[in-house]
């Protein structure tokens, strides 16, 4: 079963157990408990808070707390506790958003867009993360065909299956892309989707993968500590320094790596001790304040791929600070 109908599935029956509560209370009197349906339309919040407070604590340890690679940039610093509140509630928000709507029901809302213009406009190839589809990126596709941004968004299945089985399906929507442009495209992951990216590269010759530039946002390249629980077969992959990690590692070169740039944050409640989603060699760029799903829509992020897609356009030095910034 796709991860589509399987989201299906859980919002409407989080929905009908919620207009069933409320039924209930209003048929026997109890109208005040009524509102209590609310907590069964959002049965992510506490398990969000649970996250966000175990990231805190692995933040506190985590003496990385910086960009790797980045000497010249100040440690990142500890939040304080509005900073962590403020986590939860635009992880709350955006995993509504995400997981109620946009992968569920709007996945097919916006199509890949390869228009015969395109030859010679440099693309974005867009990678979702761990029981995910190609409707997270729905904000992004539209900013993308707005600006005229080739683009093709990939949902990867099984959705549980090894993270390298899942990227092969990688390969036919590059092909795909070449065909439509001619030019390598960018290659964009969040969370499990940078490792499906840097699997797949692991496949190409190092002449064909250096031509890739390759932006990640919160993907665990050294695996995530949330994962010691997982069961799955994707899951036990991303566990910190698991085989598949390590094996990940041994297959690149530092000119690989260099082409890289990392978004990472202290606040991430999926991908912690925040520095497993920063890779040695490569540019890693912190965001203050994002937790995981919506690191993906932080501004800064979608403006630094528009800028190295624009016609004519590739990563120049006005962005090179932006590594030491935060939003």
């Amino acid at each position: 079963m796709s991860m589509a109908r399987l989201q299906q599935g859980l919002s409407l029956t989080l929905v009908f157990l919620a207009l069933g509560w409320a039924g209930w209370c209003l048929h026997v009197g109890l109208g005040g408990h009524a509102l209590w349906a609310l907590v069964l339309l959002l049965p992510q919040a506490p398990i969000l808070g649970l996250e966000l407070m175990w990231a805190a604590w692995a933040a506190r340890r985590d003496g990385a707390r910086r960009p790797l690679g980045q000497s010249a940039c100040a440690p990142e610093p500890f939040p304080g506790w509005t900073v962590w509140s403020r986590a939860w509630l635009q992880e709350l928000w955006a995993s509504v958003q995400t997981f109620g709507w946009r992968q569920p029901w709007a996945y097919r809302r916006w199509p890949d867009h390869l228009p015969r213009p395109a030859r010679g406009r440099r693309g974005v190839l867009l990678v979702h993360g761990f029981a995910c589809n190609r409707g997270f990126w729905n904000p992004w596709m539209k900013r993308l065909r707005a600006a005229g941004v080739p683009h093709v968004a990939v949902t990867m299945e099984p959705p549980t299956a090894d993270i390298a089985v899942q990227a092969l399906g990688l390969q036919e929507a590059w092909d795909r892309m070449m065909a439509a442009t001619g030019v390598p495209p960018l290659l964009v992951g969040h969370s499990m989707g940078g490792l499906a990216i840097r699997s797949w590269l692991a496949l190409q010759p190092e002449d064909l993968a250096v031509q890739h530039e390759v932006i990640t946002i919160g993907s665990p390249h050294h695996g995530t500590a949330l994962a010691m629980m997982a069961r799955s077969e994707a899951g036990t992959q991303m566990q910190l320094l698991s085989p598949f990690i390590m094996s990940l590692a041994e297959r690149e070169s530092a000119a690989r790596r260099a082409r890289f740039t990392c978004y990472w944050s202290v606040c991430d409640n999926i991908v912690f001790p925040a520095s497993t989603a920063t890779l040695p060699g490569a540019d890693n760029r912190a965001v203050q304040g994002r937790p995981h799903v919506a690191l993906a829509h932080a501004p800064i992020v979608l403006a630094d791929v528009l800028t190295r897609t624009a016609p004519g356009g590739a990563l120049g030095d006005a962005h090179a600070d932006a590594a030491c910034r935060s939003l």
